[in-house]
């Protein structure tokens, strides 16, 4: 029973036998094939090369290799190895038939026939095709073992692969990369523009933000906060000129027909000098003026302009950044005219005093007054084209001549009907004193009388006309005085509270009465007192 399965000697012999017969035949196959097809045997050598330079497989490792499946072969061409030799060819020809003989001992007699008819081409080029993709299979399995990592069929991409991958829409990724770098850039110009953008756009409102500062600041300045305007000059808030209107010079401005004018034209029970002069006109404040919260100080220069003194008290002014009211004798505009205009170039205010300062003519009737009046408004306006609105009686409002003459009542509401203010003063510098004090006197006057005001509105009277030149000299310490002590610095506006003297019986006691002669009523000077009417504080 134990040898039961053991191979009997004759049986192993027989085995032996054709499994010999089976490889003459095999060898036989080859040769006739080859001498057929003589391309096939140059694709042998160049694999027999290729198994030489490969490490020698084991019999184990080559019987496994027939054993699974057979990959489809690459068409690529192998590199040329060095042939490898018959005895080593031999095994691997015979691996198979020997384990099939093993495995089927019926084979036996299915190869018998293969000798009867070794002419068959059919036969031959099957087997012969066997032969070939077992060849192939070891050979993909030693490119498997030389590349673990990669598929044999990507090894290499042969040239129709690459026109096949650019036909189907695949550009190369040097071309997406040079692509993509493009569209970054375009993405860094586009954000750079944006903050370009960005920025310009936080210029432009920080401007207009300071703009609107400075403009609130100097409107603030000039008390304006209802927006009436300025008087005289015609300066904006800002502390800028500006022309209201352009220049008619066809007929002189106080003949051109204003719309107030139109309104009141045909109104019978107005006085005949009502209805003259139909364009000296000026805008009034529809409400009355308050109080200045704070200590203000109004600058203000009477009875220039000056060749010798004007010049320096702008200079003053300009230096110091302040601004102050000039009310002028236009009589003396004559060889000054530059000296005007620049009073309004640099954002004064420009009032009238009058056309010629002599109380008797003046006062001695409403309409001797209005002519005098129409005169410097005619020349103003055609000098500068600005039409005034403020002024300031020589004398001051409660002056003895206008009271005697009992003109006060008549030529005040005249002027108010017409929209005109009017300015007298509540300090004084003693400036027109015949020169009897010194500069330091004058700035310790100026400054005294205006921090000691009961009232916050101060107007402080000085005078810019010839032999005033202590005036000039004394102005810096002034505004250096009145800064110090916080008080600001304006020119006069329609919004500007104005200062009127109280007119009764009592004259003020620092008013001395002139005297009552008809020579004086021709005469700034009261020759009793050696002060000048006009020039008198109240």
């Amino acid at each position: 029973m134990d040898n039961e399965f053991e191979p009997k000697p004759d049986e192993q012999q027989d085995k032996h036998e054709q499994a010999k017969a089976s490889l003459e035949d095999l060898q036989r196959m080859m040769a006739e094939y080859q001498e057929k097809h003589p391309e096939t045997e140059e694709k042998i050598e160049k694999s027999d090369s290729t198994e030489q330079a490969a490490p020698q497989e084991t019999e184990e490792e080559q019987s496994e290799a027939a054993q699974e499946p057979q990959a489809e072969p690459v068409q690529e061409e192998q590199p040329e190895q060095p042939e490898k030799s018959k005895k080593s060819e031999e095994p691997e020809k015979t691996e198979e038939p020997e384990e099939s003989v093993e495995k089927e001992p019926a084979q036996k007699k299915a190869a018998a026939p293969a000798k009867k008819k070794p002419a068959e081409n059919k036969d031959t080029d099957a087997q012969a095709d066997e032969e070939q993709k077992q060849r192939e299979a070891i050979l993909d399995k030693q490119a498997k073992r030389n590349h673990p990592d990669q598929p044999l069929a990507t090894m290499k991409l042969n040239g129709s692969a690459k026109k096949k991958a650019a036909s189907d829409g695949k550009k190369p990724a040097a071309k997406k990369s040079a692509k993509s770098r493009k569209a970054a850039a375009a993405r860094r110009r586009k954000k750079r523009l944006m903050r370009l953008g960005a920025t310009v756009v936080i210029l432009l409102v920080l401007i207009v933000v300071v703009v609107s500062v400075v403009r609130a600041l100097g409107g603030k300045g000039n008390s304006d906060p209802a927006g009436s305007g300025d008087i005289g000059s015609g300066i904006v808030a800002n502390g800028t000129s500006q022309t209201e209107e352009k220049i008619d010079t066809s007929k002189p401005a106080s003949q051109q027909e204003s719309e107030q004018y139109k309104k009141i034209k045909d109104d019978t029970s107005l006085p005949a000098y009502a209805l003259e002069y139909p364009g000296m006109y000026a805008d009034a404040v529809s409400e009355p003026n308050e109080e200045s919260e704070k200590k203000v100080c109004y600058l203000t220069f009477d009875d220039g302009p000056s060749s010798t003194n004007t010049p320096g008290i702008l200079d003053a002014l300009k230096q110091a950044d302040v601004k102050a009211t000039f009310f002028v004798v236009t009589s003396e505009i004559d060889g000054n005219e530059d000296i005007l205009k620049r009073i309004v170039d640099e954002g004064h205010t420009l009032c009238i005093h009058a056309n010629e300062h002599v109380y008797g003519d003046l006062y001695s009737s409403v309409e001797s007054y209005l002519k005098d009046f129409s005169t410097a408004y005619d020349k103003i306006y055609a000098l500068t084209g600005y039409r005034v609105q403020g002024f300031r009686f020589p004398g001051g409002s409660n002056n003895a001549v206008m009271q005697r003459h009992s003109t006060y009542d008549a030529i005040v509401g005249e002027m108010t009907r017409r929209g005109f203010e009017y300015y007298d003063w509540n300090a004084y510098d003693h400036d027109a004193e015949n020169g009897d004090y010194s500069v330091e006197q004058m700035v310790n006057y100026a400054i005294d009388e205006v921090t000691s005001s009961s009232r916050n509105d101060t107007v402080l009277l000085m005078h810019d006309t010839y032999g005033k030149e202590k005036t000039v000299q004394a102005l810096p310490s002034i505004i250096s005085k009145l800064k110090e002590a916080g008080i600001e610095m304006l020119p006069i506006t329609n919004s500007s509270r104005p200062v009127h003297f109280e007119v009764n019986e009592n004259t003020p006691p620092e008013l001395p009465e002139p005297e009552t002669s008809d020579a004086d009523d021709t005469s700034d000077t009261d020759t009793d007192s050696g002060t000048n009417t006009d020039d008198t504080a109240a």
